[in-house]
């Protein structure tokens, strides 16, 4: 490079000064020195109870290892698909909240119109109702899959031993009525 600026300016500038070089090397050098031999000098210093013990050891795998692997075992390697079931899908049941529903407010009690997927009553004993203080919780068993209402907290306390629930199977609809505590009225289903 010296000999081609000497071209345009006729005389040739001294070679680049290794000593910059090689003084930003060594100082690089030296902080990784530095920071190896603090790491060291606790390891030195405080044994198995350093900081840094961690970063003594070395792993290495023996050639005469014998390497144990199965299902439930990890041991490295590419991902493996878990089996499912015959038909092509797993078996797994599903939770659908219910959320097509209406209400009336009926002076001592309220009703609730809660509306399922047609088809989906075929017998009364699907259906369970627990009812608590404030809060009610419906589910509805129709083979994978439940389907489940739960209200809480209700705008009101109820009497939970008076509440009922009916089921209409051919419209595929439940009824559930709660008996009031105090006759109230209720501008809302659910306390905000």
């Amino acid at each position: 490079m010296g000999s081609i600026l000497s071209l345009f300016f006729g005389r040739q500038l001294p070679p680049p000064q290794p000593e910059v070089t090689t003084a930003a090397a060594a100082a690089t050098e030296a902080s990784e020195n530095a920071e190896a031999s603090a790491l060291r000098e606790n390891i030195q210093k405080k044994g198995e109870n350093a900081y840094y013990y961690a970063h003594n050891r070395k792993f290495e795998i023996p050639p005469d290892a014998k390497v144990i692997s199965g299902p439930g075992l990890v041991t490295g390697g590419p991902p493996v698909k878990l089996d499912i079931e015959a038909n092509g899908s797993p078996a797994e049941k599903r939770v659908e909240a219910i959320r097509s529903f209406s209400w009336t407010d009926d002076g001592g009690k309220v009703k609730i119109y809660l509306q399922l997927p047609e088809g989906t009553l075929q017998d009364a004993s699907q259906v369970t109702c627990d009812f608590q203080d404030r809060s009610f919780h419906l589910q509805v068993a129709c083979g994978n899959v439940t389907y489940m209402c739960k209200m809480d907290p209700l705008y009101g306390d109820i009497v939970p031993d008076a509440c009922s629930y009916r089921s209409n199977m051919e419209k595929s609809k439940v009824t559930v009525t709660v008996k009031k505590k105090k006759d109230q009225t209720w501008y809302e289903l659910k306390k905000s």
